[in-house]
């Protein structure tokens, strides 16, 4: 059993909400399931596999609370970072 306690502070208080912030922000997470077995990638690396999906929520979770609690001027400059460097700010 797991309890996603910080939930409130993801966006749209929603765990895919979640993701799409990390996919703002550079990481290209992605969930895929194969035979049974999930990967967790970010582009062509794998995050985590896995036959939990309460691990792959936690890693998510985890993930994305880590930004989504940021002081609101030091997550604007991660998405500042991340423009520039995709090159479009």
């Amino acid at each position: 059993m797991q309890e996603l306690k910080w939930l409130e502070v993801l966006p749209e208080q929603s765990l895919e909400a979640g993701v799409k912030l990390l996919k703002e922000l550079g990481w290209h997470i992605q969930v895929r399931e194969i035979d049974g077995v999930l990967f967790v990638n970010s582009g062509h690396t794998i995050l985590l596999k896995t036959s939990s999906r309460e691990s792959v929520e936690a890693l998510l979770y985890g993930m994305a609370i880590s930004f989504a609690t940021l002081p609101a001027a030091a997550l604007q400059a991660v998405r500042r970072f991340v423009k520039e460097s995709r090159g479009e700010g």
